[in-house]
This record gives C-alpha cells, sequence and structure tokens, in this order.
C-alpha cells in the first residue's frame, strides 16, 4: 500500500458546517456554468427545487456575488447574514423552486503544496494547468433545511474554453467540442452529497464494459498530455476492480467512473471518479493499489453513506476490503505486516489521547488517520475471524442491497453481521466502536511452569491466540479474556508460547513487539526538535520537521532533550553522530551507514519515547528529502538519493514469549 496520501477527504456541506444529513431533505439543481481558468471566474444559473421544510435558508460562498434571485418565478429581495465564510438568506416556507445567477473570483491554483497541505482545503482555485472546486468551498448555491444540509441530484452542464474539460460527479450525458467553448453536461440521479468541479487541459480516453446486472458501463480517464500514455493500463486496472468489487458486494451503482488527474498532490474519492495528482499516477503500482481503494468507496461512502454523527466507517471497511485484501492476496506475510502496522500506529498514541471509532468522520492527522482507517480495518478483520468469510460477506451484500444511496451507521452494519451469522455483536461493536482505548495484554509465567494472560483494566472481552512451539511443531491455543487474569492451561509436551504472535487482535503491543517507525513521532505527541550543524542546514530542518509533525516542536538549544516527549534530532552527518555519542544514544545503525545523501532512522529514547533522526549532506539533499519523507513513515530506516529513497527496511518485531515446562517437571 503506498503512502496515506491517497485518501478520501470528505468535503461535503455536514463536515464544512458541522451539521447531519437531513433524512428526508434532497434537493434538485439544474445548473448551467461557464468556467474560465485563466481569467479564475465562475459564473453560473441555477434553478433549485426545494424539499420540504420549516426553515430553509439559501447558501453561498461570501466571496460569491448574486447576481439575482427569483423565488416561484418572482424577482425577490432577501436580507442575507454572514456567518464566516458563509452568506445565507432565509426562504418562505411556501417556496417550491429558487432561481439563482451568480458570479466568483476564484483563487490561483496553488503549485507548492505537499499531500498533508491538501487534507480539507475547501478553497475553489482555477488556472490553465487545473481548476478544483470542492463542493466545501460553496462556490455554487446550497441549502439548509431545518438547520441540516441537505443532499443532492443535478444535472449540471458546464462551458470551458477550447483546450479544457470540466468534469463533475455523475452520468456523462453529451459533451459538444466547438471553436468558441468545449461544452459537457452531467447527471447526478441518486442523491448524493455535494458537487466538486474539476477542470484541465485534459485528454479523454474511453472504454466500455458490462456491469453484473447488464449494464453499460463507461470507464474514462481525463489525463494530462504528459501523462496521457498511461491512459491504457489505467483502464485495465479498472475494469478488473468493477469485476471485483460487483461480484463481491452487488452492482455498481453509477454508470459512469472517470480517473481524473491533478496539478496538485491530491488524493480524493467522489461518486463516480477520483481525482488523483499527476505525480501519483505515474507511480507504477498505484493502479494495482490505491485505485481500487477508490473504486471501492463508490460502494462504501459514496454508495453508502455514513452516518458521521456516530462515526465514519466507510474508510475502515475500504481498507480492509481494498489495501488489507491486496495484501492478503500477495502472501500472509504482507498480511501480517499490515496488521502489524494498524496495530504498531495505534500502540505510538498515548492512552487518553486518541479517540473512539464512534468519533471518527475523516482524516485530518496522524491520530485520525490510525483510529479511522487502521483500527476500523483491524475491528472488520477480527470481525470475519470471528463469524468466518461467508457470514461476512453475506452481510456486505444484506447491508448493500437494503442501505444503498441511504445513511447508515455501526447500528446498521451490526445488524446485518447479526442476522448473517446468527451471531449476537452487541458487546463486540460496542467495545471496540464506543471505547476510545485498547486491551494491553501480558504473558507472564506461572509458578506450577504454565503460564497466565494478564490484562490491564478496563477490562475487554478478547479472543486472545496462543501459540505453542516444540520442536518443528506448533499449536494455536484460543484463550478468551474476559478477566484480569487468565491461567493458561500447560500442554503436555511443553515448549514456548507466544502471544499472538501474527497480530489478530486488536491490542495496545508490548515494546517488545514494536518495532519503531518515523511515523511513530507524529503519533505521540508535541516533539521536540534539535537542528545539529549550526547554519549549515537552514531552513531546510525546519521545513522537515513541518512535514513530519502535526504540531509545532518544541527547539532544544543546549540543554538535554527531556526523555519523557519525542525527539526529532535533523543535522550533518558528524554533527549527529558525536550528538549521540554525547548523550549515549545508539549510533548510526549499519543498515544506513552514510549512503545517499540523506539517512533516516527511528529509535528510541528514555523508555519508551519515540527518536526519529535524520542525516543530511547538505541543505540541497535535506530539501529535496523533505517532500518524500512523510511517505516513507511506516519504514525504519530509509536511505535517500536525488530526493527518492534508493533502501529502506523495517526493524524486526519478537512476539511476547515463555518457556513453558513439560508436565511432571519441577519447578526451579
Amino acid at each position: 500500500m503506498p503512502p496515506c496520501f491517497l485518501i478520501r477527504v470528505l468535503l461535503t456541506f455536514a463536515l464544512a458546517i458541522g451539521t447531519a444529513f437531513g433524512a428526508d431533505a434532497t434537493v434538485d439543481i439544474d445548473m448551467t456554468l461557464r468556467l474560465d481558468p485563466s481569467g479564475r471566474t465562475i459564473t453560473g444559473e441555477a434553478r433549485l427545487r426545494l424539499p420540504a421544510g420549516k426553515a430553509r435558508r439559501l447558501l453561498l460562498a461570501k466571496s460569491a456575488r448574486l447576481n439575482s434571485l427569483s423565488i416561484d418565478e418572482q424577482p425577490a429581495r432577501r436580507r442575507n447574514r454572514v456567518r464566516g465564510a458563509l452568506r445565507s438568506w432565509s426562504l418562505p416556507n411556501e417556496a417550491g423552486t429558487l432561481d439563482v445567477s451568480w458570479s466568483m473570483a476564484l483563487a490561483p491554483t496553488p503549485t507548492h503544496l505537499d499531500h498533508r497541505d491538501t487534507l480539507g482545503r475547501s478553497e475553489a482555485t482555477a488556472a490553465q494547468l487545473g481548476s478544483f472546486l470542492p463542493a466545501a468551498a460553496h462556490w455554487y448555491p446550497g441549502l439548509l433545511v431545518d438547520g441540516e444540509a441537505t443532499m443532492q441530484r443535478w444535472r449540471v452542464t458546464i462551458e470551458t474554453p477550447p483546450g479544457q474539460r470540466a468534469i463533475v460527479p455523475g452520468r456523462l450525458v453529451e459533451a459538444r467540442e466547438g471553436e468558441q467553448a468545449w461544452t459537457a453536461t452531467y447527471r447526478m440521479d441518486v442523491p448524493a452529497e455535494g458537487i466538486d468541479l474539476m477542470a484541465g487541459p485534459y485528454r479523454l480516453s474511453e472504454r466500455r464494459m458490462t456491469s453484473i446486472d447488464g449494464r453499460a458501463l463507461s470507464l474514462r480517464t481525463l489525463f494530462h498530455p504528459e501523462i496521457e500514455a498511461l491512459a491504457g493500463d489505467y483502464l485495465d486496472a479498472l475494469a478488473g476492480y468493477f469485476e471485483r468489487y460487483e461480484k463481491w458486494i452487488g452492482p455498481y451503482p453509477f454508470d459512469d467512473f472517470t480517473i481524473v488527474s491533478s496539478p496538485t498532490p491530491t488524493g480524493l474519492g467522489m461518486p463516480s471518479l477520483t481525482y488523483l495528482g499527476i505525480e501519483v499516477l505515474k507511480l507504477p503500482f498505484i493502479r494495482h493499489t490505491s485505485l481500487g481503494h477508490e473504486v471501492l468507496h463508490n460502494w462504501w461512502g459514496n454508495g453508502v453513506y455514513p452516518d458521521y454523527a456516530g462515526g465514519n466507517w466507510s474508510e475502515g471497511l475500504t481498507t480492509f476490503m481494498a489495501d488489507y485484501h491486496y495484501a492478503e492476496r500477495s502472501s500472509e506475510d504482507k498480511a501480517r505486516s499490515m496488521r502489524l502496522g494498524w496495530l504498531r500506529d495505534l500502540t505510538a498514541i498515548p492512552p487518553g489521547k486518541g479517540l473512539a471509532l464512534a468519533q471518527f468522520t475523516s482524516r485530518r492527522h496522524g491520530v485520525e488517520a490510525a483510529v479511522g482507517y487502521g483500527k476500523a480495518a483491524m475491528l472488520f478483520y477480527m470481525l470475519r475471524e470471528r463469524i468466518g468469510p461467508a457470514a461476512f460477506d453475506d452481510a456486505l451484500r444484506r447491508f448493500w442491497r437494503s442501505h444503498r444511496f441511504k445513511v447508515a451507521g455501526w447500528s446498521a452494519l451490526r445488524e446485518a453481521f447479526e442476522a448473517a451469522s446468527g451471531d449476537q455483536l452487541g458487546e463486540f461493536f460496542a467495545q471496540w466502536v464506543e471505547r476510545e482505548g485498547l486491551p494491553r495484554l501480558t504473558l507472564v509465567g506461572a509458578e506450577d511452569g504454565g503460564a497466565a494472560l494478564l490484562q490491564d483494566e478496563p477490562i475487554y472481552r478478547v479472543r486472545v491466540p496462543l501459540h505453542v512451539r516444540s520442536g518443528m511443531t506448533r499449536q494455536v491455543l484460543l484463550a478468551a479474556l474476559a478477566e484480569p487474569r487468565h491461567r493458561v492451561e500447560r500442554p503436555a509436551e511443553g515448549g514456548d508460547l507466544l502471544l499472538d504472535p501474527d497480530f489478530q487482535v486488536m491490542r495496545r503491543l508490548a515494546p517488545v513487539e514494536v518495532p519503531p517507525t518515523l511515523r511513530d513521532i507524529n503519533l505521540a505527541g508535541p516533539a521536540q526538535l534539535v537542528v545539529l550543524g549550526g547554519d549549515l542546514l537552514g531552513d531546510a530542518a525546519g521545513e522537515i520537521a513541518h512535514r513530519l509533525l502535526d504540531s509545532e516542536p518544541t527547539t532544544v538549544d543546549g540543554n538535554p532533550p527531556s526523555p519523557e516527549r519525542p525527539l526529532l534530532v535533523i543535522g550533518t552527518p558528524d554533527a549527529v553522530d558525536g550528538w549521540l555519542l554525547r548523550h549515549g544514544l545508539a549510533p548510526r545503525p549499519e543498515q544506513v551507514g552514510r549512503r545517499g545523501e540523506l539517512q533516516a532512522w527511528a529509535g528510541r529514547h528514555g523508555d519508551t519515547q519515540p527518536l526519529v533522526v535524520i542525516s543530511a549532506s547538505s541543505p540541497n539533499a535535506a530539501q529535496a528529502a523533505a517532500r518524500s519523507l512523510p511517505h516513507l513513515g511506516r519504514f525504519g530506516w530509509i536511505v535517500i538519493e536525488q530526493g527518492r529513497s534508493s533502501a529502506r527496511g523495517q526493524w524486526p518485531s519478537t512476539p511476547q514469549s515463555i518457556s513453558l515446562r513439560r508436565s511432571g517437571e519441577g519447578a526451579n
């Protein structure tokens, strides 16, 4: 799986204004737009057919100019209210239609952002190289009904200058290319969360396939000219994903799917399309991994809508059925490594500093990603292990049939899995969805030569695999743990007892089980920063710290760093090696040596605090590596040459274990 910059950011009205979707409030929008990327303007006319409601308000960005407003075909003047970046107008209770014309100046498309800077951005931008108008920017008229954001259906016609193509989610009805303009019309006939608009100097490639229910599906790429040659391979990959997920879940819910390239390092999933950065699309592994993740979001997230008030389950289910599924198909070692990665990230979050799955809505920083993606995916893995693959898949299909184009929460998922398995899962979902922490399990020896499994408070009910290894044989025991101490019966043949060596249980790992990674420093709270080598690295060290950390670090000048807080050390090779020696820390690992232009490795200082050391030969090397380092956070060590990793690896993980005496052997 590639770095986590390929995520689905939920750019929706609900998250933008902090409300949930109205249960029955869907507005129908018929809209005509004229986008001028070089002039950075958009103008539009729209007719909104309004759902019923006692209190309804028209919404538009404060920066937009409302040119005219008619209510039920009668010109109207309404007083407006400004709150933050939004302007709104109250509407009469009896109003059935609105006709709105407006115009808006757009910000220039940024070219300096990294993947993290793009998370949650809600600014409408335009340029010849590419335009992006997210729904959360309120660049077109929307509606509040009884204080809640509405779902929407739409017909949108977009006109752009020659050489530019534009797209919004939905079915392409028609497209015309003339001497003066390019025009396309899109329809979304089912409720969706909002209209995101993308445009650029795109080249179109297209392929047709037949859905599992007999419909004709159109698969497309809209790529910038420099990556047009990649279209064929991406269309091949798309066809494979559609065949796989239709068989697994049910028919694809839309008629089109388009991969759209972005000039910025974006990774967004929307109904019927995905918007991915040009540099991302160039990576050869993307079409085999993250593309499938974005395709699957058309079932989970864009086909069944999460109930954000109770937590967003769609990222975790998509991660399990896409990213983890691909790892599992490749090898058990890769699947085990991914489970270890999820648990490692969750363990790096200090107790009390995480969040429950019921609180997760979208990823904005590392802790939310670890919980909303990793913890949720691990939940689905354990659920499949508990009820079996057949019941698990049956539940997914039940859930899809029952909740297609509806809002559904964790409780609806639980009901589907209970119906398919006949198992009562209320306690299972309650402890993993509603509770913030993880169980901490410890394997200890007993006086009689056996073993005991300890659990810290608060207690979880959990089934723990214990492996007994004796010579060339291995036996698996299953301990049903529901109390602070559980006695493990000693097998007659003795041997070594290992606690969950394949990482099949959601838990906080012991230090010996957690190989340090570069990502740990961003999950363990505010970090300390040591910059070595005087002014030689200049601003490059600050740039690296900014890209690696979600919060501003505390700079340590001269004084020893605190052993109670994470530590990031950046410097030239000689300065780094001398500093580590003076402070009694482990020296530069043999794996990195002084290879390449920059070396980075993860370790620990104090008793348990994360340590990341970055050794750069020059300011240019540090500056070049700054963008790639955040994408390599899952590794324990890396070597970088010309801004890219030339070598990388993981530190080993050692399972908790004790030696068991054979039955009849006396105590020492």
